[in-house]
């Protein structure tokens, strides 16, 4: 039996709901339906692990071919299956994590679909032809799903990679206040105490060269950007607060990059859109980033409700506000990835902080 968590399962939901919605709709910045605004579906391409799964319409029967078979099924089975799928998912117990769904696994297995995920080397989960009557084409996008109905999904997954380090500057921590500092488990009380014994921080490197470079192609000061809005996240000890809106307008307010903000006062939401919009398609903090879009694009949401909604690239302005306006940081495993502790490198006292990024719920 094919078992899998909430965000799993809405993988094989997102393609009985596209099939009979038979409609792409846009989503806005506030994660909102844009009224009146769709784009009929062509085609829908399902990835599995060895092949393509192609699906049309003929009036109203879905036309499924796999290079191999070709079947017809009533579009009506697949309404009623994506009900049972919806209700599945939303009502299987809290915390249970894997689970399966007997019926939704007999059904896609009818038309040669065996697994909840797409191919694994693919960051597009599954492929939409649309048509596009302003443009009189008919492109082909890919998207990554993400789920509202499980845990929110990280934009940017903690590693290594993410740590950067700070100098501990204006004061000499004595071993007993190092002590203090590294044994206390809120990070905002440990830059308090930080604070207290008339230190601060001071931003020195990103510690993997690889990831110093991938934010050079956002801008060549884009780390000192992203090292500040670490720092206002771990000082901090408001959850609801922790949003990356809030910090960039925190960034903007004090411009240590000096920008003249008068002539253009969105320089640093900016950069901080494209730096999110990069990492949605591809960007990884560990391997060189030469800005090959995997995910062709986008993001396909799930929302509590059942309803999709589509944010992609070629809808540019949408994609960058949902990632700017729905996105937060939060606190990595400290000891996993090393971070968190004062210690003193060539006469230096330094400390790292790491950076993570998840969705809202």
């Amino acid at each position: 039996m094919i078992t899998g968590n909430k965000g799993e399962w809405s993988e094989p939901y997102v393609l009985l709901k596209l099939l009979i919605d038979r409609k792409l709709y846009l989503g806005d910045e506030n994660f909102n339906k844009i009224k009146d605004v769709f784009y009929p579906i062509l085609q829908v391409v399902r990835h599995e692990k060895n092949r393509d799964v192609n699906f049309t319409y003929n009036e109203q029967f879905v036309v499924i071919s796999d290079g191999v078979s070709l079947f017809n099924i009533p579009l009506v089975d697949f309404i009623l299956n994506t009900n049972l799928c919806f209700e599945k998912i939303k009502n299987s117990e809290k915390g249970k994590g894997s689970f399966g769904i007997p019926e939704i696994e007999s059904f896609l297995a009818s038309f040669s679909i065996k697994t909840l995920k797409a191919k694994s080397k693919l960051k597009n989960d599954i492929t939409i032809q649309i048509e596009d009557r302003n443009s009189i084409i008919s492109p082909t996008l890919g998207f990554s799903v993400k789920s509202q109905l499980g845990r929110p999904a990280t934009l940017v997954n903690a590693s290594g990679a993410t740590n950067f380090t700070y100098l501990v500057k204006d004061k000499v921590l004595t071993a007993e206040e190092i002590l203090k500092i590294n044994n206390e488990k809120l990070f905002s009380n440990k830059i308090k105490f930080l604070n207290q014994y008339g230190a601060h921080l001071e931003f020195e490197k990103v510690d993997n060269p690889i990831f110093t470079s991938n934010l050079q192609t956002i801008d060549s000061h884009f780390s000192k950007v992203l090292a500040e809005v670490i720092l206002y996240f771990y000082e901090n000890n408001i959850p609801s607060e922790n949003t990356i809106s809030k910090f960039i307008g925190k960034v903007s307010n004090r411009n240590l990059l000096g920008y003249d903000l008068d002539i253009n006062s969105s320089m640093y939401e900016m950069m901080m859109k494209k730096f999110l919009t990069d990492y949605a398609l591809g960007m990884r903090a560990s391997e060189v980033w030469k800005r090959n879009y995997q995910a062709t694009g986008g993001y396909l949401v799930v929302k509590n409700d059942g309803e999709l909604l589509c944010y992609h690239f070629y809808f540019a302005k949408n994609f960058e506000d949902y990632l700017f306006n729905n996105t937060k940081l939060e606190t990595g495993d400290v000891k996993k990835h090393n971070f968190g502790y004062v210690y003193t490198e060539n006469n230096q006292q330094k400390i790292k902080l790491n950076l993570q990024i998840r969705f809202k719920k």
